[in-house]
């Protein structure tokens, strides 16, 4: 890439960081484009995309010179974060060329997954590209590069066995709801929260004809809209522990900064159920629930990092097609370094163009003054 200009990747991942540090670099959507103007203010990137899940916070950005990577893991003190620096330099990573290219088309292809072919890391993904064009942090470099990782993800969830009968880790809370509880059918459901995952979750559930469903908010606008999203009754969230006895299943997916059912809540909860089995599945980062909460008698309690090894269903067909899927990462890599050679190159062509339509013009009218 012209004048040093390098594409780099720079963050942590489920693969290089346990949940706890991770939930700590988690950046909402409200902070990304201000993360992004303070970076490109201070010179430190000229464009970039902030992808931050739950399992993943990563940098997609254009910088110039070659320490580009290295100053942009630097900047990690402009984010919005809670982690040390010391943490930060443990867990963290820089990539950058074709190296973190091929990076981020794995990331989108779902390869980078907790959960191998995850279908909803491509629509996280439109999402973070959509709010770094809100906040005009997107050049034309960085756009043919992730349009190039969106195209990939598309392609090796519609042309491999890696996009078929999906495993997500929705399908994974299922599947742990089934082996602590059994025959889920009849089971009363709580979800806390608005989460995309809660939605789905409890959509498999349906399935599995489970009971009655009661959907909690902070927001009771959140709430109701949730109710017809996926069904169920709205219901206050000070009258959940009036409700309590009538679940078997809490899903809680909020957008909360800090616990929200600590221990001693989650012990006055059960003592109402008579300390009957409840299944506690937080999907949320940070955390709603404490983990010392799981030690109450008679609870189980998940977190994402907890579901990863839950996930199996139809992994070995989805791992049989990574090498298929590794080769259309390849062809769109090829595809990207086109475009950008194209973009490159196009003012030089355009210049010649123009020097050599002069030369055109001025022979024709040297040969009409000889007439």
């Amino acid at each position: 890439m012209s004048d040093s200009l390098k594409f780099v990747v720079v963050g942590l991942s489920h693969k290089t960081a346990p949940l706890d540090v991770r939930e700590k670099l988690f950046i909402p959507e409200s902070s990304v484009g201000q993360c992004l103007r303070r970076l490109v203010d201070r010179d430190l990137i000229e464009s970039g995309v902030l992808f931050s899940t739950c399992n993943r916070t990563e940098l997609y950005a254009m910088s110039r010179g070659e320490s580009a990577p290295d100053r942009v893991l630097q900047s990690f003190g402009w984010w919005p974060h809670e982690l040390s620096i010391e943490t930060w330099r443990r867990y963290a990573y820089g990539l950058s060329d074709d190296e973190a290219i091929v990076h981020l088309l794995r990331v989108a292809a779902g390869l980078e997954s907790m959960i191998l072919g995850e279908a909803q890391v491509l629509g996280q993904l439109k999402e973070a590209l959509a709010l770094a064009r809100q906040a005009g942090r997107v050049d034309a470099r960085l756009q043919i590069i992730l349009q190039g990782a969106l195209r990939a993800g598309k392609r090796v969830r519609h042309e491999t066995a890696l996009g078929r009968r999906p495993v997500s880790v929705s399908h994974a809370a299922v599947a742990k709801c089934q082996d602590i509880l059994g025959d889920v059918a009849g089971r009363g459901v709580l979800v806390v929260g608005a989460g995309t995952m809660s939605q789905i979750t409890v959509r498999l559930l349906r399935n599995l004809r489970i009971g009655d469903v009661y959907l909690s908010s902070r927001s009771s606008e959140r709430a109701d809209r949730l109710a017809e999203l996926v069904g169920g009754t709205p219901l206050e969230f000070d009258a959940i522990e009036d409700h309590i006895d009538r679940v078997d299943i809490v899903v809680s997916s909020t957008s909360a900064s800090n616990h929200v059912f600590d221990a001693g809540t989650i012990r006055n909860l059960q003592a109402r159920r008579a300390h009957r089995p409840l299944l506690i599945i937080d999907l949320a980062v940070p955390r709603d629930v404490a983990p010392d909460a799981g030690q109450v008698p008679g609870v189980h309690l998940f977190n994402l990092d907890d579901l990863q090894s839950v996930a199996t269903i139809n992994q070995e067909e989805r791992q049989a097609s990574a090498p298929a899927a590794e080769l259309i990462i390849a062809e769109e890599l090829a595809r990207i370094r086109h475009a950008l050679e194209a973009r490159e190159a196009a003012p030089a062509v355009e210049a010649l163009v123009r020097r050599v339509e002069g030369l055109r013009d001025s022979e024709l009218d040297r040969q009409l003054a000889t007439i």
